[in-house]
């Protein structure tokens, strides 16, 4: 096997974790790719290519079926932990312990704006 393959395996091995996370995260596609600086195009690429794999070794083994558990992802956050509300001007928007210093810098800038 060549190098080039072992890379394309290990991404596709790192894509069908992505998809899981995806999945799990409650977030809508659009959402979960905008937050982690990914395009919904390479997204639905990689979940297409991983979700044949499965499908052809699923075909192949079926005479020998075998199951793999699959780890379930925890939703990044619960809405009822907010930490706390910020107002701006007639903005207000909810924060919670995971936001980071730069994108509580850009919420602040855009409720300045409303």
């Amino acid at each position: 096997m060549t190098s080039n393959e072992l890379k394309h395996i290990a991404k596709k091995e790192e894509w069908g974790l992505a998809i899981q996370e995806c999945r799990g995260s409650g977030l809508s596609v659009r959402e979960w790719c905008r937050q982690r600086g990914v395009t919904p195009t390479t997204y639905y690429r990689w979940e297409r290519e991983v979700l044949s794999g499965i499908r052809r070794k699923d075909e192949a083994g079926r005479s020998g079926a075998a199951f793999v558990e699959l780890p379930v992802q925890q939703p990044v956050r619960n809405v009822s932990e907010r930490t706390a509300t910020l107002n701006i001007g007639d903005g207000i928007i909810d924060l919670y312990q995971e936001i980071g210093p730069e994108m509580l810098r850009i919420l602040v800038e855009l409720l300045r704006q409303c």
